[in-house]
């Protein structure tokens, strides 16, 4: 009887340890998840070569925004986990100093993201050729553009829904900065962009 009785207070011991062990491990874990949230959540600059300062309408943006005090162009695909996340936020809701230019996965339909996330028409572009993104060295997703005064500002990737809200926020209180990191305009669709693929968000 004090055999087995001390053997199952070994076993029961042992399995303590396995079970502080596994605590441990869980939370070391969500450490390193904390840790990785704060590096994919933090903006970085886009290099946009003579775009900055230019009038939207020139670099092929709606006219509207060559009058457009304060607004911001997000750039999503239709191939994008991440673009697709950003949209659900706005899902019939998109704010009115949001514009959206939308790279469709097939070019030849209209954009999925668009339909099924009711984006605002009036304030949506399909750059099916993606011409439009190329001339605004705009080759990572999501990313957006700031306008300021009618000027195109400067660029910057957008690595959440909470990082939209957050520039959305700091361009209407006229206080939005281009981030201290940037990508220069050369490394643009490269991994430094996590997540991206060929120039793209997440596929």
């Amino acid at each position: 009887m004090t055999i087995a009785l001390s053997a199952a207070v070994v076993v029961l011991g042992g399995l303590v340890l396995l079970l502080l062990g596994s605590q441990v491990e869980m939370y070391r874990s969500l450490a390193q998840l904390r840790e990785y949230a704060g590096l994919v959540d933090n903006p970085l600059a886009l290099e946009i070569g003579d775009n900055a300062g230019a009038a939207p309408a020139s670099r092929g943006l709606p006219d509207a925004l060559d009058r457009a005090e304060n607004a911001v162009v997000l750039f999503l695909s239709d191939k994008c986990g991440t673009c697709r996340s950003i949209a659900s936020t706005l899902d019939g809701r998109m704010p009115p100093d949001l514009w959206v230019v939308l790279d469709p996965a097939d070019p030849t339909a209209t954009a999925d993201i668009a339909l099924t996330y009711r984006l605002a028409e009036e304030r949506l572009v399909i750059d099916s050729t993606r011409e439009l993104s190329a001339t605004l060295a705009m080759r990572t997703t999501p990313a957006a553009l700031v306008i300021r005064d009618g000027r195109i500002s400067h660029g910057t990737t957008v690595p959440s829904s909470r990082s939209l809200e957050a520039l959305l926020d700091a361009v209407r209180a006229g206080r939005a900065r281009k981030p201290a990191e940037s990508v220069p305009l050369s490394a643009a669709s490269s991994s430094m962009l996590s997540p991206v693929s060929n120039g793209r968000g997440q596929e």
